[in-house]
């Protein structure tokens, strides 16, 4: 795994392009990383073990030797084999679809400093075949699912690519692949190499300003991993907005003699609420810290939350108790079947096939987002007859 990383680098790429003074800024900032960094590292690393066993002639003994080894660190968890092997068979399903051999390469960097200033990366995984190059990036987050459509971080490990390769290989298709198997998201995305190579020289300018700290600070969904995410000024500005949002003239009044507002209003409200609502977290997780390290908040203070109770005494003691008081030892106890997703966890992915037929997918409740949402839109089923359809 890369321990350097650019200024200008790939995964950061939706932020600095939306942004970029963030690239300086961030570059700056102390890396204080994170369990789920950690964890994600680690995930990457088992991949990378796997792959490489597939790819070369590495003794299957020296494979297993590595994976133990890597089964020793303290944020390992035994689903992650079940994870990590979805993604290696996408990519051996890839590699092998082939009539002759691909090449494919794990953990490869990637220079694509020709449209970004010093920019570098490691992509996940490079495959190519004759008029074909695929970029698969291996996410192993589940807080939000990710899209290859368009994916700005993608689109620079595959310049990177074709620079590198594209006079051993007529490229011609650019395929961008996204596996994040603990939400079961697989997204792919086709491009041509005039597209790819005319959005390369269109982010000339923004990446030279980026590199060079200038241009103008922008907010919206890319602050979520920007390291003044909650100081920012320009994001608390934007925010605001919603507390200065300039109502029209209702129409009606209700019963009640409440002004009504426009669906419109509705609509134009919840965009911006959904920021509003995040930075006011992040500022709420910014002031807690400040706290908790001696800081001072003006107005504001730590407190303890709410306790829960757990038993200090073992097993035991707690049986020879209910005994004492002729309650039967066996009420302290319940016993029931794991739910589908900890039982998949326990058996792992393969092993769980063959329990396919024993449980169902309920429908999931309707929850409004906003309409660039890549999920298809809910529709209520009016009886059977639909359900069928559907």
């Amino acid at each position: 795994m890369p321990d350097k990383h650019s200024i200008l680098s790939a995964s950061s790429a939706h932020r600095w392009l939306n942004c970029p003074p963030s690239a300086q800024i961030c570059a700056a900032a102390p890396d204080t990383g994170s369990s789920y960094a950690a964890e994600g590292t680690l995930a990457h690393e088992i991949c990378e073990t796997k792959l490489q066993g597939f790819i070369s002639a590495t003794p299957k003994r020296n494979t297993t030797a590595k994976l133990n080894k890597l089964k020793k660190n303290e944020m390992y968890a035994p689903e992650m084999d079940g994870y990590t092997d979805i993604y290696v068979d996408y990519i051996k399903e890839i590699a092998l679809s082939f009539s002759t051999k691909a090449m494919v390469n794990v953990e490869k960097r990637v220079d694509y400093s020709e449209y970004a200033p010093d920019g570098f990366g490691t992509a996940d995984c490079i495959i190519i075949h004759d008029k074909d190059l695929y970029v698969i990036d291996f996410k192993y987050g589940k807080g939000v699912s990710v899209s290859a459509v368009d994916n700005p971080q993608l689109k620079l490990y595959a310049l990177g690519a074709y620079s590198e390769y594209s006079m051993f290989y007529p490229i011609e298709h650019i395929h961008l692949n996204i596996v994040q198997p603990r939400i079961s998201n697989i997204s792919e995305w086709v491009m041509s190499l005039n597209d790819l190579l005319a959005w390369g020289e269109s982010i000339k300018p923004v990446a030279k300003l980026a590199y060079e700290g200038g241009g103008d600070f922008k907010s919206g969904d890319h602050c979520r991993f920007c390291a003044i995410k909650e100081t920012c000024r320009r994001r608390a500005s934007d925010n605001l907005e919603l507390a200065r949002y300039e109502f029209a003239k209702p129409a009606a009044i209700a019963k009640d003699g409440a002004a009504n507002i426009t669906d419109e209003e509705v609509g134009r409200i919840l965009t911006l609420a959904k920021n509003l609502k995040k930075w006011v977290e992040d500022l709420e997780s910014y002031a807690l810290r400040t706290v908790l390290k001696g800081g001072s908040i003006p107005g504001w203070k730590a407190v303890e939350g709410r306790g829960t109770r757990k038993w200090s005494a073992d097993d035991k003691v707690i049986e020879d108790r209910l005994t004492k008081l002729g309650i039967p030892k066996e009420m302290a106890y319940e016993r029931s079947i794991l739910s589908v997703a900890k039982l998949e966890d326990v058996v792992g992915k393969k092993a769980f096939k063959d329990f396919s037929d024993l449980f169902i997918k309920t429908k999931g409740a309707p929850t409004i987002v906003p309409e660039d949402d890549p999920r298809p839109e809910y529709r209520e089923c009016s009886g059977a007859a639909d359900e069928f359809k559907n």
